[in-house]
């Protein structure tokens, strides 16, 4: 805290104070302190918790989701608990990182964590450099997609058949038949289903729409119309995304299945691919995916073409 500086009152502004039951730090009136009444002295310091609430708005105001906020947050409430955000160089922050122990990917992820939170700081004069922006690069491996099999799916869906799972199963039903993401499906809602299309709220806010299949159509007709299909009493209105996966992953261990909620989403995918001939354009469109080149990688887990040729082979 800043320096503490006296603060005079005149006569009819001390009786007002009063009149308002204003105390002096010692229990005072305000009548009895001609210079007493003290004040921080400005600027105030901030702490770890105040640049993490002024981030969190920032981020609010820029239009984040709130689970990159979230996310964001906890790698830097992480770095704060070991270094200070006002102080600490370029040096700090790569032993920081280099002490932990994360999967490349996750390297990738905690890095442009911190070249936002440093930028922000740099550009909101709580700093004159951005000790992140020489940060070493960490390139994410490119992932292949685990898709649940056809078969896996039905048996994941013969798990649910009991009236108790009715919401689960409309979990694995818009995971495996639109591709919904696990925070994509907690908050939808019934007027996103309309005219044979479903409305969806993507990564980053995107919103855009996939064609409806028919099992979706006949989802539709058991579930509200109106407001959210998976409502809670969170502040959100909706059940949170946790929920959901743990809920998918119940009903496939009943089922016997092995894989993650997300392989609903990349059974989804290559289906497409497959129903599609092939066509990345469409398989694209459908997956929702901002480039063409995340999209290709169900190529490595589909394609008949390959497999025909190889095994074509004349053998010796």
């Amino acid at each position: 805290m800043g320096d503490l500086v006296p603060l005079p009152f005149a006569g009819a502004g001390r009786r007002n104070l009063e009149e308002l039951g204003v105390r002096d730090h010692f229990g005072q009136g305000a009548t009895s302190m001609l210079h007493t009444w003290y004040m921080p002295q400005l600027p105030f310091d901030e702490g770890l918790t105040d640049l993490l609430s002024a981030f969190r708005v920032n981020g609010i105001a820029a239009g984040h989701s709130a689970r990159t906020i979230d996310s964001r947050e906890s790698t830097i409430r992480r770095m704060g608990s070991a270094l200070d955000p006002l102080t600490v160089d370029t040096e700090g922050l790569v032993d920081w990182l280099a002490g932990l122990d994360l999967a490349r990917s996750s390297r990738t992820t905690y890095r442009a964590h911190l070249r936002a939170f440093f930028a922000w700081l740099r550009k909101t004069d709580r700093r004159d450099d951005n000790p992140a922006l020489d940060l070493p690069s960490a390139r994410a491996p490119r992932g292949v997609p685990r898709p649940i099999s056809p078969a896996g799916v039905t048996a994941i869906l013969a798990a649910c058949s009991d009236p108790r799972a009715r919401l689960t199963r409309a979990y694995v039903i818009l995971a495996a038949y639109e591709g919904l993401r696990v925070h994509e499906i907690a908050k939808v809602r019934g007027e996103d289903f309309l005219d044979g299309e479903v409305l969806v709220r993507g990564k980053g806010g995107v919103t855009s729409s996939v064609p409806m299949h028919p099992l979706v159509a006949q989802l539709t007709t058991t579930m509200p119309r109106t407001g959210y299909w998976f409502p809670s009493p969170s502040d959100s209105g909706h059940v949170n995304r946790v929920s959901v996966s743990l809920a998918i992953g119940r009903a496939m261990k009943r089922a016997g299945v092995s894989g993650t909620p997300h392989g609903l989403r990349h059974h989804f995918g290559t289906q497409a691919l497959r129903a599609s001939g092939g066509d990345l354009r469409t398989t694209q469109r459908v997956l929702r995916h901002a480039s063409p080149a995340t999209t290709a990688i169900y190529t490595q887990v589909l394609d008949d073409a390959a497999f025909r040729a190889v095994s074509g082979i004349p053998a010796a």
